[in-house]
C-alpha cells in the first residue's frame, strides 16, 4: 500500500510517500529513491519504531513557508512523487496531519488531502500533529516509555499547544489543549508523579522554564509527514484488522475528515443581518 501523508499545521510544510506491503505485513526499511529525507525520518525507520513498523519511506521533502502553505503543497506532492517515481494513480490512501496549529495551515492539508483520496476514490487517515511529533520522539530514542512526553506547538497570542504521552502509539495521557505559555510548566509537573519529562517542540526553547527539558531535531520540533503517514498506516491495518477496508470503513471517509483546531478560531461567520460598515 503506498500512502502520501500531508503535514502543514506549523511553519514546516512536509509531504512523504511511504510503502507498506499490505496492511497486515511487514517490510524491511530500504533508502529512499528520492526526496529530503529527513533526520527524524530516517531514524525512525531505522529503529523499528512502534508506529508504522514495517514501512518502507519512498520519498520525503520539507519546506519553510508558513503563509505559503497552500502554494506549496501541490508542488511539494509532485516533487515526492517524482522522486520516486510513482505516478498519482499509484497512491492508496492518505494520512493528513489535523492539526492542531495554525487555523490557515490546519485547513489546507485537511483540503489537500479530502480532495486528493475523493479523486482517486481512497481512504484518509487523519492523524494530530503532537501525536506525530511524539512517534517521532520515541522512535529517535529522544523519549522512551515510562517518560512523561510532551510535544508543544506555539498557539500564537501567548499559548501553546499541547498533550502528553507515556508510550509509543499509545492514547495520550493528556489530550489536546492550549495553555498560556506560563503555565505550561505547571501543567507538565503536575502529571509527572516522578517520571522524566522530555518536552518536544521548537516552541519550548522560548519558554524558560520548558528549556532544560527539551529534546530538539527536525521530527521533534515540527511535525513531520513521514511519521503522520506511519501513524495513518497504523490506523489503516487496525480498520482491517477490524474487517473494514478501503472507503467502506466510515472513520476513514475523505468526506469525515475534519481539522482539529482545539482552540475556536478567530474568524467567526457573520451574524444574520450583519451589515459591513462602509
Amino acid at each position: 500500500m503506498k500512502l502520501l501523508a500531508l503535514s502543514t499545521s506549523t511553519p514546516r510544510g512536509s509531504v512523504a510517500l511511504l510503502d507498506a506491503a499490505d496492511l497486515d505485513g511487514s517490510v524491511e526499511v530500504a533508502a529512499p529513491r528520492g526526496g529530503a529525507l529527513s533526520a527524524g525520518a530516517l531514524s525512525g525507520g531505522e529503529r523499528g519504531a512502534a508506529s508504522g513498523a514495517g514501512v518502507r519511506l519512498l520519498a520525503a521533502t520539507t519546506y519553510a513557508d508558513l503563509h505559503g502553505h497552500a502554494e506549496r503543497i501541490f508542488g511539494a506532492i509532485d516533487e515526492v512523487l517524482a522522486a520516486a517515481g510513482i505516478p498519482a494513480a499509484a497512491i492508496e490512501a492518505l494520512g493528513c496531519d489535523v492539526g492542531p496549529g495554525s487555523f490557515t495551515g490546519v485547513r489546507v492539508a485537511v483540503a489537500a488531502a479530502k480532495g486528493v483520496a475523493l479523486a482517486l476514490d481512497v481512504p484518509v487517515a487523519g492523524v494530530t500533529s503532537l501525536e506525530a511529533m511524539a512517534a517521532a520522539a520515541f522512535a529517535g530514542g529522544a523519549a522512551v516509555p515510562g517518560d512523561l512526553l510532551v510535544p508543544l506547538i506555539d498557539a500564537k497570542k501567548g499559548e501553546v499547544f499541547l498533550a502528553a504521552f507515556d508510550r509509543p502509539a499509545g492514547a495520550p495521557e493528556m489530550s489536546p489543549r492550549h495553555l498560556p505559555r506560563d503555565a505550561a510548566f505547571d501543567a507538565v509537573a503536575s502529571l509527572a508523579a516522578g517520571r522524566r519529562i522530555v518536552v518536544v517542540g521548537a516552541v519550548a526553547a522560548e519558554i524558560e522554564a520548558l528549556r532544560p527539558l527539551a529534546a530538539r531535531g527536525e521530527a521533534l520540533d515540527f511535525p513531520d509527514a513521514a511519521f503522520i503517514g506511519r501513524l495513518a498506516i497504523d490506523r489503516l491495518r487496525a480498520a482491517a484488522a477490524g474487517g473494514e477496508r478501503g472507503r467502506a470503513a466510515a472513520e476513514h471517509d475523505p468526506a469525515l475528515l475534519e481539522p482539529l483546531y482545539v482552540r475556536a478560531p478567530d474568524a467567526k461567520p457573520a451574524e444574520l443581518g450583519y451589515t459591513a460598515p462602509r
